[in-house]
């Protein structure tokens, strides 16, 4: 039997705890809503995404709460381009595409493109670059990946001076 916890019926339950002490630690409640809050993308949603173009995307779109339907009509792009980009290794999207998803979700242009398909443009000896260029899919993704996937959404979001 597999229970599958939603972040509704979390927050259900969280409402009927009132003001006492969530999980085993003793997290106060207020502190565990905003670390729900912080966190809604996990290491475990990333896990399947199989490209990091793919992976700073559904982290995008994830962070922000939106589904495919709704960041593919932001994007004005189709959304099986989207479904691909977030699930298959082997697609390679249009120009059009990558700059309509980097313009929603605040990437850099150019970095944005580069990631889809120019890799070995970007700068070396950012971290979490490196990291981008180098991984291959996993079953998990450790905190360690996650901040990684995280610092690489930060720095697509950064102008690039391009």
């Amino acid at each position: 039997m597999k229970f599958e916890i939603t972040r509704e019926w979390l927050e259900e339950k969280l409402a009927l705890c009132g003001d006492t002490n969530v999980g085993a630690g003793g997290t106060p409640l207020e502190q565990f809503k905003k670390d729900v809050e912080q966190r809604a993308v996990t290491p475990s949603v990333l896990a399947s995404v199989p490209t990091e173009l793919g992976k700073a995307v559904r982290y995008v779109r994830e962070h922000n709460g939106w589904t495919r339907t709704e960041l593919a009509e932001l994007a004005d792009i189709d959304e099986t381009d989207l479904e691909a980009i977030e699930t298959c290794s082997a697609y390679d999207p249009k120009p059009r595409t990558v700059t309509q998803l980097a313009d929603v979700c605040g990437f850099s242009r150019a970095r944005f493109i580069r990631l889809a398909g120019h890799r070995s443009q970007l700068a070396a000896n950012e971290s979490s670059v490196r990291y981008a260029a180098s991984s291959n899919g996993a079953e998990t993704i450790s905190n360690e990946e996650y901040e990684a996937i995280r610092a690489l959404v930060e720095v697509l979001s950064k102008p690039s001076g391009d």
